[in-house]
């Protein structure tokens, strides 16, 4: 009789079995579903069937929720003793969440998230009844987590950390001008940056977004955007994509997203601390410093200030200009 696998392998093993990146499994998975003959199918037609919920579809969420799948995994293991997934039951998974009081909703929401997923996958790959139950779901988990949306730097100092020579200075410097997430740097290959002299424009004639003087960014699940390069700015990324290949990427940076944000946070901690102002390694202060000094630019074209904001939101950030909580995150702190 065979050996039985480890709870992180049966766990890990029932996950791939709902990771539909694969556009082919994806497709497969969907005809058989619904006895339809589509060639390509996307994330789209499971949503109009509202089945999205059982399935992994990004990267981005996949690598999320084999992260915390871990935690859950040595929290039972060390806890409970467990070794089959038949044996997890709905008390253990909300044990598993009272250890994360203290952290934001939004983290406790995020657990939930992965494990309403692992116990999808469970439930699918061994045959056996979810323990993701509403109890679960409904369970409150005390939140002391202070939010503090305020700037921690003002413009000068984060004008004196991006220009303090470092290893990763282009990269902070692209942060600043451009207001990407540090994973979005990743991807950004030379011809992705396409610079012109002339002045940037929101839309063609035809109602299609104009591209020139922006960075084509590959965002959250795989959403394309193009974003605007202010003029005082256009000069750094044309020496960035100097005497590199078109389909040459542009930063060093590592591969996977999360040792990515790792080491943009410890190259910031150590300039930081070398320059003696507040010590983080919050790669989003860059974020807010360009969405406000993007407002500003346009207001100081004549935009009314409702409209600058709308558009920085909409254009700089890629998310929905009517997004008030982002515009108190961003815009007012």
């Amino acid at each position: 009789m065979g050996k039985s696998k480890s709870l992180g392998f049966q766990i890990h093993s029932a996950l791939a079995e709902i990771n539909l990146q694969d556009k082919d499994k994806r497709t497969e998975i969907f005809n058989k579903e619904n006895n339809t003959h589509y060639k390509t199918v996307g994330k789209r037609e499971f949503k109009q069937n509202k089945t999205s919920i059982n399935y992994i579809f990004s990267k981005r969420s996949a690598e999320n929720i084999t992260e915390k799948s871990k935690a859950f995994t040595k929290f039972l293991k060390e806890t409970y003793n467990v070794k089959m997934v038949r044996d997890i039951t709905p008390q253990m998974c909300i044990a598993f969440l009272d250890t994360k009081q203290g952290c934001s909703s939004k983290t406790i929401s995020a657990y939930k998230n992965a494990l309403e997923k692992i116990s999808l996958a469970c439930s699918q790959k061994f045959h056996i009844q979810g323990f993701y139950t509403e109890d679960v779901r409904t369970h409150k988990v005390v939140d002391t987590y202070k939010t503090n949306s305020s700037r921690l730097y003002t413009n000068e100092q984060i004008e004196k950390i991006y220009n303090f020579e470092s290893k990763r200075q282009a990269e902070i410097k692209c942060m600043c001008f451009l207001g990407c997430r540090v994973f979005e740097m990743i991807g950004i290959k030379a011809e992705d940056i396409n610079i012109t002299k002339h002045i940037y424009t929101t839309t063609t004639k035809d109602g299609k977004i104009d591209t020139y003087n922006t960075v084509k960014i590959i965002g959250k699940g795989g959403k394309l955007s193009y974003r605007p390069i202010l003029p005082q700015y256009r000069s750094f990324f044309q020496e960035l994509i100097k005497g590199k290949q078109s389909t040459e990427k542009v930063f060093d940076l590592p591969k996977n997203e999360k040792m990515a944000r790792l080491t943009m946070s410890n190259e910031i901690r150590r300039i930081t601390k070398e320059l003696g102002i507040a010590e983080s390694g919050k790669n989003h202060e860059f974020r807010k410093y360009h969405c406000q000094l993007a407002v500003e630019y346009y207001v100081s074209n004549g935009w009314s200030r409702e409209k600058a904001e709308t558009f920085v939101i909409q254009r700089h950030l890629s998310h929905s200009g009517e997004r008030q909580d982002l515009k108190k995150i961003y815009l007012y702190s």
